[in-house]
């Protein structure tokens, strides 16, 4: 799928504009802290740490020409909807208290760029950093 506009106007807004916060406010990191980069065919999960719970996150993967790829967006409720609105056989999204989950079940050189995770709350954007998933 190439870059939805839609969503890379929200990242824009997300960087540029006054009622959009990010980089505090949540945080993306590899589940197991002791990994730097991903290998061949693992499991990889990430977790996206946010002060709310009350209107779900959006995992969205930058690759390396800056195209961005909608992977799944996680409600309040634990309800997942990843981008081909059915199971998807690649990720695994879920809801844990404060933590949203996201598991590449088998990661390939496709898989490869920053992980993101944002959402709305209140009118405002909340945006995390990147948590870069490349190959050494």
């Amino acid at each position: 799928m190439a870059g939805s506009p839609a969503l890379l106007l929200l990242l824009a807004l997300g960087l540029c504009c006054p009622g959009t916060h990010g980089q505090d406010d949540m945080t993306v990191r590899f589940r197991d802290r002791s990994i730097r980069h991903p290998k061949l065919g693992q499991r990889l999960e990430l977790e996206c740490q946010t002060p709310n719970t009350e209107n779900g996150i959006f995992w969205v993967r930058q690759n390396k020409d800056g195209t961005l790829h909608f992977i799944a967006f996680i409600n309040s409720l634990s309800r997942v909807t990843f981008k081909e609105k059915k199971p998807s056989t690649h990720f695994e999204a879920r809801k844990d208290r404060n933590i949203y989950h996201l598991a590449v079940k088998s990661f390939t050189a496709a898989d490869e760029g920053n992980y993101f995770c944002f959402m709305n709350a209140n009118q405002k954007l909340y945006f995390s950093r990147g948590q870069p998933a490349f190959f050494p």
